[in-house]
């Protein structure tokens, strides 16, 4: 097949889960024979440029006002023409939904949306009202004033500049929306936002769940001996909707009800560190926690490997994280909360919880009680097979010709 990929960033970027994601999906496609162009949403390095099996292309941003998310959209309305060419034109951006209604009405090339979060439906991707509950509903009034209401942050500009670029996120919504049912093909991560697109009035019998496609770097041995001192691990952006502020009080509150030790060791970084920081040494804990910030993608099998469970204290309805799969892959037992559709993806390689800090304390206890780690760990190895390449692709395949088909 020819396809053209409009890509979040470009292949072999690091970045979002998301931009692993696709990354992935275009590189085991070119591996099995498809012709590939990527349009990049940032211009790859010279040295990014360069790759086999891919055919990159920059889409060029330009004009006022200056928002990444009208900007693209721009870029792909002025250059749809091009896109006569493909067989397929899967965008990996939800947010390039309104242009790719355009393309889908004036070229023969069938069209693909991936859903791995909720910017298809809320300008602030996580669809959460007010940062407090889940939404069940959008509309313009309500939408822009939770957009707006929920832009605070320590300087005046700064709240300026968010609530407008997610004013420009909800024009996108609303426009995306009015384009839905033009789209042939929607890519869903997982049932949980299968189900939540298609209340929102999405086309449900064109809505196929298939799951992230595992990173085969993290197909390695687990290396921890599942003994003190525990050592706890979390991967992720620093900020209130992955639950960051419960990682400190539920490592105090194993220190207190357990006498056995624990470590936990927090990667990644966000508006959440300076926070985080701070409640370790108000609880005394500088000797056991290490927050590491960001770490390179290649560093992550080795880290995951080494640790005896993986937390995930999310608040928000997680659509796919890759971290489940990573930690899956290493044989890192996962305790996470119930949120989206997080047991269905994790199964028996892990624990989950209502996400409460009492929660996440009386299920790690519990496993270490009932000294379960070594079999849980085994059971995510096993559980890591349904999320491989040769598992996955043939799926997304199947869904572009289904949308050929159309």
């Amino acid at each position: 097949m020819e396809i053209g990929f409009i890509h979040p960033s470009y292949p072999q970027g690091e970045g979002t889960g998301a931009v692993q994601s696709a990354s992935r999906i275009v590189s085991e496609l070119a591996t099995r024979g498809h012709d590939v162009t990527v349009y990049c949403r940032e211009s790859p390095p010279e040295t990014g440029r360069d790759h086999p099996d891919l055919s990159i292309r920059s889409l060029e941003r330009s004009g006022y006002p200056y928002h990444t998310g009208l900007q693209l959209d721009r870029a792909l309305r002025d250059r749809r023409a091009e896109f006569e060419a493909y067989d397929v034109v899967h965008s990996y951006v939800m947010n390039a939904l309104p242009a790719l209604g355009e393309i889908a009405a004036e070229t023969s090339a069938a069209t693909v949306v991936t859903l791995n979060a909720y910017g298809g439906i809320c300008a602030k991707n996580d669809l959460r009202y007010m940062d407090r509950e889940p939404c069940t509903g959008n509309g313009l009034a309500k939408c822009a004033t939770c957009s707006i209401a929920t832009s605070g942050g320590h300087d005046e500009d700064g709240m300026l500049y968010r609530s407008a670029s997610r004013l420009g996120y909800l024009k996108l919504v609303r426009d995306g929306e009015r384009n839905a049912d033009r789209i042939d093909a929607y890519h869903a991560l997982s049932p949980h936002i299968r189900e939540t697109y298609a209340d929102f009035g999405f086309p449900r019998d064109r809505l196929e769940v298939i799951p992230n496609i595992l990173d085969d770097r993290f197909s390695r041995p687990h290396e921890s001996d599942f003994d003190e001192p525990y050592e706890l691990l979390y991967v992720g952006s620093l900020d209130s909707h992955k639950g960051v502020e419960r990682l400190i009080p539920i490592l105090a509150a194993l220190c207190r009800r357990s006498s056995a030790r624990f470590r936990l060791t927090v990667v990644g970084d966000g508006g959440l560190r300076s926070d985080l920081e701070r409640q370790v040494a108000a609880n005394g804990l500088e000797d056991a926690v290490s927050i590491t910030g960001w770490l390179p993608n290649e560093d992550l099998p080795s880290v995951f490997a080494a640790h005896d469970m993986f937390l995930y204290p999310g608040q928000w309805d997680e659509p796919f994280g890759r971290v489940f799969l990573e930690a899956l892959a290493t044989g890192t037992p996962v305790v996470a909360s119930d949120v989206g559709s997080v047991e269905s993806i994790v199964a028996d390689g892990g624990r989950t919880t209502d996400g409460t800090v009492d929660g996440f304390v009386e299920t790690v206890l519990k496993l270490l009680a009932a000294d379960e780690l070594e079999s849980i760990s085994a059971a995510a190895k096993r559980r890591a097979e349904a999320y491989r390449a040769d598992v996955v692709v043939p799926q997304l395949v199947e869904l572009y010709e289904r949308a050929l088909s159309r």
